[in-house]
């Protein structure tokens, strides 16, 4: 089966002017015009630009929103810095270039491996290597070249899913115009009204050589400045001119490491006034093979091919073809090293981990089985860490009301489960439903940005932080409930749809009101971003890339649930996506860490830099548990037993012992391994942390105790299924939260091996 996500949003790059259609070209050759990719299949959901305007949209049903926000709880920053043509529109938020939107760009926008900030001289470029130490991974912004000169505003002119255009007015008078591409080493600058002119920060080299390209050399760098065909350079000192009028448009490049001079000569060839104009992700999960693709596509003016810079994951997972051509040459990042391809699309393909959406079926012992239903009832038992919790806390409170749901389920612990329900409706009613004044917790809509604020806002979620974090908790836990009990998906399932709406925004469709096109999810990072404006020197930042993954697990089951394909299918494919960034980037599992950094997992994963540190507690526990909740069914992801137990051993090292806080939480990590090991740790005194169920740990260690670790040679239908253990004989688990029978296949490169017939709400097993 093959599941292809509805084409949602079609427009490209919004711009001040007329959008211009980029041509198709024909021709293969290796430095010619490449052919356009074709658009995505009827079906494909293609991530871009829209325009989406602002205004407070209806949940329908029981459901009820806040049509303002309360004073001092909204975001404290507005889209300044938005252009005329954005003006009106939910806009972006936790982008890589959002902080533009709310100034003058005086924090870096970086761009992997270009970063710009307006220093107040002009636009300032960067491309600096990172440093390592034993704790951190840091790329300085240490500006080769300036464009233009004093600058007096900065606005957003158009974006799409990973490129942003900026417009600065210049004090003397006149404009550029910045077209910034992650990915790309190529900065395309157009001078509107003024002449141009970079200006090195040091001593500016010259090589030999002339005509429209100009080869610099700056603080040992090596840059490359492209004019137009018939437009020279002039050099004055450490400032470059064009030697004629009409040189408006130019391109300012950071020469990769290791070059092909000629190739690369080529490759800027005819850049100047050739700028990027749309960018797009096509995503698609492909069920036979167990695998999710996600195209990430760049159009330029002239349909020719763009130069490109490939993150780790993207090089992994390369589809080879499709007119991708490698080039010589390299740059460092502190997420490891970058070739260099070029070509109008990149294809990506990682694996989809397998998903368990319902409670596995698992045959327990009489002990096993007593002392699981022994931690229902001291989950029950517990109060919320924090009684007044809001959009932080009282959410996780949800999450974990929703696991003690699901695991007393398992158990056929009715009693438990119920109780559990109860609480859980209770709770969800009361976020769900605004009551006018005087009511405590309650969504919000913003008609600054356009977007849910959850009231009380934690943890700067009225800015738009941790959105995916946070709503992540509440709709998964609103699927646990809809699962059990449809007159609440009847009821107040719109007001579900719109909290997931916040935190996924690529769902939005053109023209449609409330959301953005994008929030949390980042294109061509492959992963989310948690700062929803992104004040800081180093962009944007991610901690909790399992809060990540497991926003994402929610978008699926509310979708299965609810019957939403398309939501479903937007679930599946970032679930993804994002556990394999998770894996790679924050847990180190795949790649090796640049040099002097002392540690395999990184606590926060930044724009420019990696950190062992995070936002809240220097102890190791905090810095790798943070990536380890909450723990649900979906957190099989980090399913690797040798990663697992290095991780564990680590970690012990790291301590001097045993952990200090969270024990359940690496309790549970351990199991991936050494499932006896986990289950001794389980005593009374174990810490626990907030949003964890004590029944579901103990369920967890049972489970892969009994099953073994996941299997991935074995393949199942998306969220439906998943293989763990032996790898020729691998026991099998069916599972099915719908309303209706369902047939869940099991295919080894391709090849049906099983084929499991699951009732509504159960569970199968099918031993080898």
């Amino acid at each position: 089966m093959t599941i292809h996500l509805r084409r949602i949003v079609t427009a490209a790059c919004v711009l001040p002017a007329v959008l211009i259609t980029a041509a198709c070209w024909t021709g293969s050759g290796p430095d010619g015009p490449q052919p356009v990719p074709a658009p995505p299949a009827a079906g494909a959901l293609s991530e871009g630009a829209a325009t989406t305007s602002l205004g407070v949209p209806s949940p329908g049903g029981a459901a009820s929103l806040a049509g303002t926000v309360p004073a001092g709880t909204g975001p404290k920053a507005a889209p300044a810095g938005a252009g005329r043509a954005l003006s009106g529109q939910a806009l972006p938020t936790n982008q890589w270039w959002t902080s533009a939107l709310t100034g003058a760009a005086a924090q870096p926008i970086w761009a992997h491996p270009l970063a710009v900030k307006n220093t107040g001289a002009g636009l300032a470029v960067s491309a600096a290597a990172p440093v390592a130490s034993a704790k951190a991974v840091v790329t300085p912004f240490a500006p080769a070249l300036t464009a233009g000169g004093p600058i007096t505003a900065v606005r957003v002119t158009g974006y799409g899913a990973f490129h942003v255009v900026l417009e600065a007015d210049l004090r003397g008078g006149g404009s550029v115009e910045a077209t910034l591409v992650q990915g790309s080493p190529l900065l395309y600058l157009d001078f509107h009204d003024v002449t141009p002119s970079l200006t090195s920060t040091g001593a500016l080299a010259r090589s030999a050589g002339g005509g429209s390209l100009a080869r610099l050399t700056v603080a040992g760098q090596r840059w490359d400045v492209q004019a137009r065909d018939g437009v020279g350079w002039r050099q004055q000192g450490n400032r470059l001119t064009p030697d004629r009028a009409g040189g408006g448009a130019i391109v300012v490049a950071r020469v990769p490491d290791s070059v092909d001079d000629a190739r690369w000569t080529r490759a800027l060839a005819d850049a100047a006034g050739d700028p990027v104009i749309r960018t797009t992700s096509n995503m698609a999960y492909d069920g036979v093979s167990g695998t999710v693709t996600q195209t990430l596509g760049v159009e330029r003016q002239s349909g020719k091919p763009s130069v490109w810079a490939l993150l780790p994951h993207q090089q992994a997972g390369l589809v080879p073809g499709g007119g991708v051509q490698p080039m010589a040459g390299t740059y460092a990042d502190p997420l490891g090293t970058l070739p260099v391809v070029r070509g109008t699309a990149v294809r990506v393909r990682v694996p989809m981990p397998g998903l368990v959406t319902e409670p596995p079926a698992l045959a327990l012992s009489g002990t096993a089985r007593a002392a699981v239903l022994a931690d229902l009832d001291r989950d029950l038992a517990d109060k919320p860490a924090t009684a007044d919790g809001g959009s932080y806390f009282g959410l996780k409170e949800l999450g974990r009301l929703a696991t003690v749901a699901e695991v007393a389920k398992g158990v056929g612990a009715a009693p438990q489960q119920q109780a559990a329900l109860k609480r859980l409706r209770a709770g969800l009613v009361d976020w769900l439903t605004y009551g006018g004044a005087g009511d405590t917790r309650y969504f919000a809509y913003d008609k600054v940005w356009g977007g849910l604020i959850a009231v009380p806002a934690e943890f700067g979620s009225g800015d738009y932080n941790d959105h995916h974090f946070q709503y992540g908790y509440l709709v998964r836990a609103a699927a646990v409930l809809a699962e059990a009990d449809p007159a609440f998906l009847r009821d107040y399932g719109g007001g579900v749809d719109l909290v997931a709406r916040d935190f996924t925004g690529s769902l939005a469709t053109e023209g449609a009101q409330g959301f953005p096109a994008f929030r949390a999810f980042n294109a061509y990072l492959g992963h989310s971003a948690a700062s929803g404006f992104a004040p800081f020197a180093d962009g944007n930042n991610q901690e909790s890339s399992s809060e990540a993954v497991a926003a994402w697990e929610a978008v699926t089951r509310w979708g299965i649930v609810s019957g939403d394909e398309r939501l479903t299918a937007y679930g599946v494919t970032h679930y993804a996506l994002e556990a394999t960034t998770a894996r790679r980037y924050w847990l180190g599992e795949q790649g090796e860490r640049p040099a002097g950094y002392a540690h395999t997992v990184a606590g926060i994963v930044w724009d420019s830099k990696i950190d062992y540190a995070t936002w809240f507690d220097p102890k190791p526990e905090s810095v790798v548990g943070i990536q380890l909740l909450p723990l649900t069914f979906g957190s099989l992801y980090r399913g690797a037993p040798d990663k697992a137990a290095a991780r564990a051993a680590e970690l012990t090292r790291d301590v001097g012992g045993q952990p200090r806080v969270w024990g359940d939480l690496f309790a549970a990590d351990l199991a991936v391994s050494d499932p006896a090991a986990a289950r001794r740790r389980l005593t009374a005194k174990l810490p626990r942390e907030d949003s964890t169920s004590r029944a579901m740990v103990r369920y967890w260690i049972e489970m892969l105790d009994a099953y073994g670790a996941p299997q991935p040679a074995v393949v199942a239908d998306g969220p439906y299924g998943m293989a763990f253990g032996d790898r020729e004989h691998p026991r099998l688990l069916a599972v099915n939260p719908t309303a209706e029978r369902r047939t869940v296949t099991f295919r080894r490169n391709g090849a049906t091996t099983a084929v499991v017939v699951v009732d509504p709400g159960q569970s199968i097993v099918r031993q080898p």
